[in-house]
């Protein structure tokens, strides 16, 4: 497979969302934090945690003994309930969190490299290889950091509610997604069972 996959770049951009910080980094704005500074520390971390996955994802299906197309349908499903919750409205209970280094790890883990990333990437990382992943999670993560830059700019003229609307939208696309690799995975373990 090629080093650069446009579709996987965009399935990776769409499942790290980095519109689902975005409610995070409006807050750190309100008390007076430096926005720039922990939207760059977090895209830098969440990072470093997916490189980490990709590298070591893949020996943990031998280590724990289970097969591809069981992670498929646990990673699918947790996909699907992040989808999920970036669809439905839901109030956001971190805006009394004033310290840079707790909404750097915040933004970083879970809501950039979540569960639903790690399953990702793990998956994607065992089929495609550890080189071409790394390679897709770097294009990735540069359009995430131009996204976070861009916001860092304009955070005084950002309205949240484009920012709630395009979440949910990219929320859809991640439940799509999440429903192809629980039908893999289920095609895989039936395929399996009937030989």
């Amino acid at each position: 497979m090629d080093l650069f996959d446009y579709a996987l770049v965009i399935q990776l951009f769409i499942l790290i969302n980095p519109l689902s910080s975005f409610p995070v980094l409006l807050a750190a704005y309100k008390n007076n934090l430096n926005v720039r500074r922990i939207a760059i520390s977090a895209v830098i971390v969440a990072f470093v945690v997916a490189i980490i996955i990709a590298l070591v994802g893949p020996y943990l299906f031998s280590l724990f003994k289970i097969s591809i197309d069981s992670f498929r349908i646990a990673g699918g499903v947790v996909l699907f309930l992040l989808g999920l919750d970036n669809i439905r409205s839901k109030k956001n209970d971190r805006k009394d969190i004033k310290k840079s280094d707790a909404l750097v790890s915040i933004i970083a883990t879970p809501l950039l490299t979540g569960p639903s990333t790690i399953a990702f990437i793990t998956l994607k990382s065992f089929e495609i290889g550890k080189v071409s992943m790394i390679s897709n999670i770097s294009f990735a993560f540069i359009i995430v950091a131009i996204v976070f830059s861009v916001f860092s700019f304009f955070v005084k003229k950002i309205n949240p509610k484009v920012i709630d609307i395009t979440s949910r939208v990219l929320g859809l696309f991640l439940t799509a997604v999440a429903i192809e690799m629980i039908g893999k995975g289920i095609h895989g373990l039936f395929s399996v069972v009937w030989l």
